[in-house]
């Protein structure tokens, strides 16, 4: 892509440079008076990307918006320089550099996308140079709001008359044809008026589910469809394999190890069983010896602290959670392991609800539990989720790094872990795919999940209070 396309002359549409810069004074004006709106925006995309470095935002008249921006650096192409206000000192404004600067950027944010000249064309030149992991932030508007908005403009003189129609509902449809993917799409902004205590409190209680369909601002995350994945075709894979009292399925592992790659890593935590399961694990790395078998002494706290600190330990670049019951089939965890080499997705959630389970499989107080709790975490994610208690999760080591930083901090602790990684995937902007898998009868004796009521309530606390935190919480 040549450096032109990103120039101010070619990127931004003519009526809009034209009211930007003979409008300037009253631009800032608008500003000052809004400062409150721009910061709750600014906040918001804060809590989507802790672990950004450097940001790039496209602004148009609003490059206020870096100015509460958590980035070490923040980069920004403003529509006329007389808004390029140094608000911060990891602020810097940047024209002719700016497809060097992008392609070294984690996050870019584009908050002009009424007054680009052609958005279709600018989002398809971002898919080619951005990195495979850079998320792209879009703030646009819904519709209802676009039109009331266009009505005011006859009124008060706060944006150029003429500028691009693109409601969100319009851009889900744009994306995808520029090699874009929406992983996650949030919704603020009810009340654009300031009044003391009732506005803040207003904008947080639509943010609810059905009430967020009448707000102002949507934010959408993105990232590139179509990626390089030959550079994952000889990826090492760990299985952490988190053990309490499973002598009898040890040594089930022998014949699934036998046929599966060398190169995979076997890290077998045994969690203070109180049976011969630590001797099993020991046999079967003996016998075993040209496969790459490891064993690490669990905390014998929970299933969760055994299962991070296997992670912590693993010399993977991709990590596979496979339960010592096997009631996954290493052949389902394969396929699972190649969707994720194969596609750009970032978190395997393996699902038993979608093919037909084997007989006395899934208790039915444990299937009551399983479906209720995918509900309410489709309504959390925004998009379906059909088991979120399947033992078997599949992502990068990489990404381990940002789930780790909010482990058991939604409310309670998970004793399981499977809702601390779905939720800390979320929070981290990853694509989260669901792989159908076959779910068998446990092999050995009966399942962990005891208490299921107690277990139910510290489950629904974590829901609740990750609900608050990813989008209520100022």
């Amino acid at each position: 892509m040549e450096n032109q396309k990103f120039l101010k002359y070619d990127y931004y549409l003519e009526s809009s440079i034209i009211f930007f810069k003979s409008n300037f004074q009253k631009r800032l004006k608008f500003l000052d008076k809004k400062n409150f709106l721009f910061k709750e925006i600014s906040n918001f995309i804060n809590n989507c990307i802790d672990d950004t470095k450097d940001i790039f935002i496209f602004c148009a008249g609003n490059s206020i918006l870096g100015k509460n921006i958590k980035s070490k650096k923040v980069y920004i192409r403003e529509i006329d320089e007389n808004y390029e206000i140094r608000y911060s000192s990891n602020i810097h404004y940047v024209d002719e550099e700016a497809q060097k600067v992008i392609s070294e950027c984690d996050t870019v944010v584009i908050s002009d996308i009424e007054h680009q000249s052609n958005p279709t064309s600018n989002l398809l030149n971002l898919s080619k140079i951005i990195k495979d992991d850079t998320k792209i932030i879009v703030i646009s508007r819904n519709l209802v709001w676009m039109v009331l908005i266009r009505f005011l403009k006859f009124f008060f003189k706060f944006s150029p008359k003429k500028n691009n129609f693109l409601p969100s509902s319009y851009l889900e449809n744009l994306y995808s044809s520029c090699n874009l993917e929406v992983i996650r799409n949030e919704k603020i902004i009810a009340l654009p008026v300031n009044i003391p205590f009732f506005t803040s409190v207003i904008n947080r209680i639509f943010r609810l589910p059905i009430l967020n369909l009448f707000c102002l601002s949507n934010i959408t995350i993105l990232k590139k469809k179509e990626q390089d994945f030959s550079i994952n075709k000889n990826l090492q894979v760990s299985f952490i394999i988190p053990c309490k009292n499973e002598e009898n399925n040890i040594r089930t592992f022998e014949k699934e190890i036998r046929e599966s790659s060398q190169s995979n890593e076997y890290l077998f935590g045994d969690d203070n069983s109180s049976d011969n399961t630590n001797n099993e694990i020991d046999k079967l790395s003996k016998k075993l010896n040209k496969f790459n078998i490891l064993k690490y002494n669990g905390p014998g706290v929970c299933k969760s602290e055994n299962v991070y600190k296997g992670i912590d330990a693993a010399n993977g670049d991709i990590i596979v959670i496979y339960d010592a019951d096997l009631t996954v089939s290493f052949k389902d965890v394969e396929f699972s392991i190649n969707m994720l080499k194969n596609t750009n997705a970032d978190f395997i959630n393996c699902t038993r609800m979608i093919y037909p389970q084997k007989d006395r499989a899934m208790k039915f107080a444990n299937f009551i539990g399983n479906n209720f709790f995918a509900s309410l975490f489709s309504l959390l994610f925004r998009k379906k989720i059909t088991d979120t208690l399947c033992g078997t999760k599949i992502f990068y080591k990489k990404d381990w790094i940002k789930i780790k930083k909010n482990n058991s901090n939604w409310g309670m602790k998970d004793l399981w872990g499977d809702f601390d990684l779905l939720i800390g995937a979320y929070k981290n902007n990853l694509k989260i795919m669901e792989v159908p898998v076959t779910y068998y009868e446990r092999k050995g004796d009966d399942t962990k999940m005891t208490s299921i009521i107690l277990n139910a309530l510290r489950m629904f606390v974590i829901v609740i209070v990750s609900y608050y935190k990813l989008r209520l919480k100022k």
